[in-house]
């Protein structure tokens, strides 16, 4: 006698056994990734490894393991940052050092991604100058502060033309490279397309390499503080890099670290608002 076997049950998904939807599956597998933390949990896990840092080099400096008249203490660093900031002297300072920054910020990446654009679409004009840049690019700036100096005086024109030599090299290389990096289907589709040349750069080109500008520009701001700090502890009337050179000749070793972690914490925050706008510029992607 033939057993008849009955088909199987479909067996229901449901409650905390259903499958994750389809625009949750990232996310889903992002969260379960080992070893990845979280937004806040890493920001907190990063002031912890900074806390514990300052911690050592505040107990080093209190329990003599070092001398704190040559390497300072982050109480005395604070304290004279305090002092430093409320004084007529910082006031001078900071003006003039920001005006040349930002200056040199702005004219030196707005100048560097429209050189750098132009050598990436043109492929003539990349042959013949792109091997001019790494050469430019590799002599030591600071070297060549006097020059800017006897050209454009202890004003605030030669800091920020040495900022701009730095920045405008660096961001020129960055957007040439972005560009020469878009994939060529992309292009391709857009001379299928007849978006013609103006829409083929502001609808395939700048999307597809906003990213790796992004990243030039974070890179920049950090060459503008180098290049206008670096120029005034050289030679200028006013500015926070004399006033580096002021403190650190005078041996007042807190003053130092007070406005160098004063400059690190700037960088910082300039990096995270250049980061917003980067996501801000990218956010068709999470359409």
């Amino acid at each position: 006698m033939r057993t008849q076997l009955s088909p199987p049950e479909p067996i229901e998904l449901s409650g905390p056994t259903a499958l994750p939807a389809a625009g949750e599956v990232g996310r889903v597998e992002r969260s379960a990734r080992p070893g990845v933390l979280g937004p806040v949990m890493l920001v907190l896990a990063r002031l912890g490894v900074v806390a514990v840092l300052v911690g050592i080099w505040q107990l080093g400096s209190s329990e003599g393991w070092w001398d704190p008249q040559t390497f300072g203490k982050p109480s005395g660093a604070l304290s004279a940052l305090g002092d430093y900031l409320g004084s007529p002297r910082a006031a001078t300072s900071l003006r003039a050092t920001g005006t040349a920054v930002l200056i040199s910020f702005l004219v030196g990446s707005a100048s560097g991604t429209l050189a750098g654009l132009a050598l990436g679409m043109s492929r003539r004009a990349d042959t013949l100058l792109a091997p001019f840049l790494p050469a430019v690019n590799s002599l030591p700036r600071i070297a060549l502060a006097p020059l800017f100096i006897v050209w454009f005086g202890l004003g605030t024109t030669s800091k920020v033309a040495l900022a701009v030599s730095y920045v405008f090299f660096v961001l020129a290389e960055n957007a040439r490279s972005a560009v020469q990096s878009v994939d060529d289907d992309l292009r391709r589709m857009a001379q299928m397309n007849a978006l013609g040349r103006i829409g083929t750069v502001t609808k395939v080109i700048l999307p597809s390499a906003v990213p790796t500008m992004f990243g030039g520009l974070r890179l920049a701001f950090a060459y503008s503080l180098l290049g206008v700090i670096g120029s005034e502890m050289i030679a200028a009337p006013s500015g926070v890099g004399q006033d580096l050179l002021y403190f650190s000749s005078s041996y007042q070793i807190n003053a130092v670290f007070g406005i160098l972690a004063a400059i690190v914490a700037l960088a910082v925050a300039v990096n995270f608002l250049i980061s917003a706008l980067q996501r801000w510029a990218l956010r068709w992607q999470r359409v």
